[in-house]
């Protein structure tokens, strides 16, 4: 059993008040709370001038913060606290404390800018109801443009989707075995007329 809730969690690690372009990871992690939030509790890091053998500065430390809390996947808001302690640490640090964490660790993250900026567009996506984002021109060496759509929500199940169809769709499939044949028929001959 934990104390903490969804309404916590997205307060605490979701953004959705994202810039319109990206290019270095790193910089777009460290532009909030939230992202830095995010970021320490799933990624492993070591002070720079600890890697490959080095020594640890004082009061330097590998992030202690990773694996404090996982996050469900496909956007199913749900997630596993693996410790209390640390995650609510976590959550009460404001964003200068989270920025000189990371700079006085002297923490960088490598790879691939964009797909790691991508990871944050489909996490936010998906433990948030009112937008979807992702990334478009990911093939340009400048930035990468983040959209940002309004999801079509039903309401009454919770289904999201950027397709007004696929969310119609839904609504009607959950009704669709209740039906007689012959109103399934007849609901298919109107919709096949209309090319949807």
């Amino acid at each position: 059993m934990t104390n903490f809730t969804k309404t916590d969690i997205i307060a605490t690690f979701v953004d959705i008040d994202l810039p319109e372009y990206g290019y270095n990871n790193q910089d777009f992690y460290m532009g909030s709370a939230q992202r830095m939030r995010y970021l320490l509790a799933h990624l492993e890091l070591s002070p720079e001038n600890a890697r490959d053998g080095g020594q640890l500065e004082l009061g330097q430390e590998d992030n202690r913060f990773c694996e404090c809390i996982s996050f469900g996947l496909n956007g199913s808001k749900e997630f596993t606290v693996h410790d209390e302690k640390l995650l609510k640490e976590l959550m009460l640090m404001s964003h200068q404390e989270l920025e000189d964490y990371i700079v006085n660790n002297n923490y960088e993250w490598l790879g691939d800018d964009y797909d790691h900026i991508h990871e944050y567009l489909s996490f936010v996506s998906g433990w948030q109801d009112q937008f979807q984002f992702w990334g478009e021109d990911m093939d340009d060496i400048d930035q990468m443009t983040i959209v940002k759509d309004e999801w079509i929500v039903d309401k009454d199940s919770g289904f999201k989707s950027d397709n007004k169809y696929e969310v119609a769709y839904n609504i009607l499939n959950e009704y669709w075995d209740h039906l007689p044949d012959d109103d399934k028929e007849s609901i298919h001959k109107r919709l096949e007329a209309i090319g949807v």
